[in-house]
């Protein structure tokens, strides 16, 4: 069964989305490094390379229809790691040593938090779409 064009974009947006921040992480490295909560073990460059790898790799897995679903699941678990990440930052007071502006800003780390939960839905809905034939089938039975 074909998806819809409306699910096709939905999916390819978060596939873009995703795939720019893999990219965002790379080519600022030390501001998403200095946003790693410390209480994680070892060199916070090894954790950005993980959110790098888990959004790239989320992202190529969306850009299928094939692939779709298991994208969807990654992504998800990708946005329920970096939601706890925000939070841990939010607790600490959101200042980001080095990073200038309202980015590293408590105001901007309290915001970051609750948006993921957003983030969580959609990756859900991409994994977990509902069938227009169960929707019909809940209505009439």
């Amino acid at each position: 069964m074909t998806e819809s064009s409306g699910r096709r974009i939905s999916r390819l947006v978060m596939a873009a989305a995703l795939g720019g921040m893999g990219v965002a992480h790379l080519v600022a490295r030390p501001t998403f490094e200095a946003m790693i909560p410390r209480w994680l073990p070892g060199d916070p460059a090894l954790w950005n390379y993980a959110a790098t790898a888990a959004e790239l790799g989320s992202a190529a897995l969306l850009a299928r229809e094939k692939t779709a679903r298991a994208g969807g699941l990654a992504a998800f678990a990708t946005f329920a790691v970096v939601w706890v990440a925000n939070l841990q930052h939010a607790v600490q007071g959101g200042v980001v040593p080095g990073v200038p502006g309202v980015i590293g800003s408590p105001v901007a780390a309290w915001i970051r938090a609750p948006l993921q939960l957003p983030l969580l839905y959609w990756a859900w809905r991409i994994a977990h779409p509902r069938s227009r034939s169960s929707s019909i089938r809940m209505k009439s039975g």
